[in-house]
């Protein structure tokens, strides 16, 4: 694939230490904490209402190059009727702009309902990769607010999978590398090399931190997205060029402090409306380059379908960050992530190995357990009952174990029938 030469997005760092000091830091205002809902499609990230516009970057903002990439000699113009024309001849895009996207590379972390929503509009658009990393399967609870269909949940198809496929029919020219593995502590930096932008489709607070911290030592860019019932959320994190996502929720909530998508539901037209956001924001930052992501950084987009209400508002970097200030990375050291995750709406717990991510032989360990109960195997999972408690066994040795929300009860279960 092509890269751009220069005015990339990312400022990168080395795969040792870490991105953003305090130096240079604007002053934090008020708390921006408004609601969080960490085991939905995502949490509401909080502000306190201002909005000092989109004005200039923030004054932490490291000097660096104005020069928009360009391509050797002119770039014709868009075909008349061609795939791309509509789009192209928008002029903050252009020809030049769409010769930019097609030659970037964009990691989707979670693909469940935001992130098929926004990976669907990326390649409609002609992104060049599309990097597609889930952990789960499809289910019928799905197909309300996401872009997988009744074969899917049937099947129980990978999210990863079932994306690729349905993205490919939508855009043959895009390259689709589908990963149905978990973002962790020992995959993410391997996960996100080679990558322009990653964009957040995940369920999850602690995994969130986790792709913060890989962001920070990377100095890659990335765009939040979350919602919970009728409320989307969305914002850019640009290391060195306003605040990390630990600026703004520096701590973990408890469990059962915040609504999730299980207590308050979430709505689909949400889902879309937020999604549509995150995807804007992202053929921005790759058409436009690092100026055009200076532009966006620390501001944060609220929207309300139900009850119809949007706001903007900007959000600033913390002297205290213990990430981005602080330099701690525990996410990223894996010292802070559970080994059982309880799914968000489903009676299932998520069992990763305890020794870390393995390598099965899903053949021979499906001959193995087939005595001990029914088996179905797939191409990336075998899927095995032994009575009362469904598993659904991945090639990594990560293991969903559904009717029970006991983490205990299924760490036994995945010792047991996979091992630890």
């Amino acid at each position: 694939m092509r890269h751009p030469s220069d005015g990339r997005l990312q400022q990168r760092r080395g795969t040792s230490g870490t991105s953003g000091t305090n130096a240079g830091m604007v002053n934090r205002q008020a708390p921006l904490i408004e609601s969080i809902s960490p085991a939905c499609e995502a949490y509401a990230l909080g502000s306190d209402g201002s909005c000092p516009g989109a004005g200039s970057p923030v004054p932490c903002a490291p000097a660096m190059s104005a020069a928009i990439p360009t391509t050797p000699g002119p770039v014709p113009a868009p075909a008349p009727g061609g795939r791309y024309s509509r789009q192209a001849i928008f002029a903050p895009l252009g020809a030049e702009g769409q010769a930019r996207l097609e030659s970037s590379r964009v990691l989707i972390v979670g693909c469940g309902a935001l992130g098929s929503r926004s990976a669907e509009l990326l390649a409609r658009a002609g992104v060049g990769l599309l990097r597609l990393v889930d952990r789960d399967v499809v289910e019928l609870s799905n197909l309300h607010r996401s872009g997988f269909d009744e074969a899917d949940a049937r099947a129980g198809t990978p999210k990863a999978e079932a994306l690729a496929r349905r993205l490919g029919l939508a855009n043959s020219t895009v390259i689709l590398e589908p990963r149905v593995q978990e973002f962790a502590p020992a995959t993410a930096l391997d996960l996100c090399q080679g990558i322009d932008l990653v964009l957040d489709g995940l369920d999850n607070v602690p995994t969130r931190f986790l792709l913060n911290d890989a962001s920070l030592r990377l100095g890659l860019p990335w765009i939040y997205c979350g919602v919970v019932g009728e409320t989307g959320h969305a914002q850019l994190f640009l290391p060195g060029a306003g605040p990390c996502l630990r600026c703004i929720l520096p701590h973990l909530s408890a469990a059962g402090e915040l609504p999730t998508c299980d207590t308050a539901g979430v709505l689909g037209p949400a889902v879309s409306a937020i999604a549509s956001f995150q995807a804007a924001m992202a053929l921005r930052c790759l058409a436009g380059g690092r100026d055009a992501a200076l532009a966006l950084a620390g501001l944060q987009v609220r929207l309300g379908v139900w009850s119809p209400a949007a706001a903007i508002s900007r959000t600033v970097q913390d002297p205290e960050c213990p990430a981005c200030a602080g330099g701690s990375l525990e996410f990223l050291a894996g010292g802070s992530l559970e080994d059982a995750t309880v799914l968000c709406g489903r009676s299932a717990v998520q069992v990763r190995p305890a020794s870390g991510p393995a390598s099965l032989d899903l053949p021979s360990l499906a001959a193995r357990l087939r005595p001990l109960g029914s088996v179905e195997e797939g191409r990336f999972l075998l899927r095995f009952d032994p009575g009362g408690h469904r598993m659904t066994i991945f090639a990594d040795g990560r293991a969903i174990i559904e009717g029970t929300t006991d983490p205990t009860r299924a760490r036994a279960l995945h010792a047991r029938y996979v091992g630890s």
